[in-house]
């Protein structure tokens, strides 16, 4: 439950973003950035590939630091007079990287085939395609997780309360979009990422973002319904008005005394709700971050997680670990639902998963898929 689940069709629902480190070659580091969509059951069932009508699928990359886009990477998934599907990029940089209705630079040859490394412009490799899903978790946790925050409650992570601990995603597929980025267009500064997907039909001209990822379990886990909504969101969904908002506006709601004043917005929902739920588990005071009160803590929560985007140096090892002062990008090996958990409780509560290998050596590291 990085992101899993929380949208249909999960043609469209985001599972998981990623920036993590590659091999760096004689231009310097390269940097891995991409995002997982659709994913299976936990016994592999409902598998559909990418959308190929209304849908984009977006990577959008700021350069510096004022969470606005430099450069997005539109894909989507036409398909042939054979009704075979193919990849389409789209490369849009400077103010085109903030704008749906803009064509942008088609990157990829035409016909370009799902499944296979290709070389495009500017020493971009790409991976489309289904892979094995990278993600490992115990679902009970995020669940109790999303009842406490959503209730104000402790949460009871125990075993007697969810149960033995077992891999919840082990035998699950996902629709893998990969970018393997040159430093000549990183740079070797620190940058910031974030995946989306969007409608684009003719209800919404201008698009409308109905996905958004980048650090984990945020959008599934606090209860948004009194964020301020758009016009005409789809399906109706008052848990997921979080997507609708950019990273830059992320902020709006923090008051001058963010850990005293009331708060409005995203902001300040993501630190009342955690408050609430750190307050009734009496660990806001306990060890290296501990707050003389509960909304001094959560509004540390708030302040470390948002805007929420992937922020990561290039060429260094990529981690993603709060509630140990590490937030540098994410990576494959981490377990980053986990680590949520443990910086908005302030305690060390951990199902002791790991990785279970199914990763590659090579681009694009996630593992062939399961039949």
């Amino acid at each position: 439950m990085s992101h899993h689940f929380d949208w249909m069709p999960e043609t469209q629902d985001i599972t998981d973003v990623y920036c993590f480190d590659g091999p760096s070659d004689d231009d310097g580091p390269r940097t891995i950035f991409g995002m997982n969509v659709s994913p299976t059951g936990p016994n592999g069932e409902a598998d559909q590939p990418f959308e190929d009508s209304v849908t984009f699928y977006e990577l959008r990359l700021d350069l510096d630091g004022d969470f606005v886009e430099e450069i997005t990477w539109r894909f989507t998934f036409p398909k042939d007079s054979t009704g075979t599907q193919h990849v389409r990029v789209a490369q849009l940089t400077g103010a085109d990287a903030t704008d749906r209705t803009a064509p942008g630079q088609i990157i990829t040859p035409p016909n370009t085939p799902i499944g296979q490394v290709v070389n495009l412009s500017h020493g971009i490799k790409m991976f489309t395609g289904k892979r094995r899903d990278s993600f490992f978790n115990f679902l009970p946790f995020p669940a109790t997780m999303r009842t406490a925050l959503f209730n104000g409650t402790n949460p009871d992570l125990s075993v007697s309360a969810t149960g033995p601990v077992v891999d919840t995603f082990l035998k699950g597929n996902v629709y893998s979009i990969l970018l393997d980025l040159p430093a000549g267009i990183t740079g070797t500064n620190p940058i910031q990422c974030w995946g989306t997907t969007a409608i684009v039909d003719k209800d919404h001209p201008q698009g409308i973002t109905i996905q958004r990822g980048a650090a984990p379990v945020i959008n599934v886990l606090y209860n948004w319904s009194g964020v301020p909504t758009l016009p005409n969101y789809p399906n109706g969904r008052p848990d997921l008005h979080y997507n609708q908002a950019l990273p830059s506006e992320e902020l709006a709601g923090r008051p001058a005394n963010p850990e005293t004043d009331p708060a409005t917005g995203i902001w300040g929902r993501l630190r009342d709700d955690t408050a609430a739920v750190i307050k009734a588990r009496g660990t806001f005071s306990q060890g290296v971050h501990g707050k003389p009160t509960a909304m001094a803590y959560a509004a540390f929560v708030a302040d470390t997680v948002l805007p929420n985007v992937l922020r990561y140096t290039p060429g260094t090892t990529a981690r993603w670990d709060p509630w140990h002062g590490i937030r540098n990008g994410k990576g494959l090996f981490e377990q980053s639902s986990d680590s949520f958990n443990m910086l908005v409780l302030n305690d060390d509560v951990s199902t002791g998963l790991t990785q279970p290998g199914a990763i590659t050596d090579h681009f694009p590291y996630l593992a062939e898929p399961l039949d």
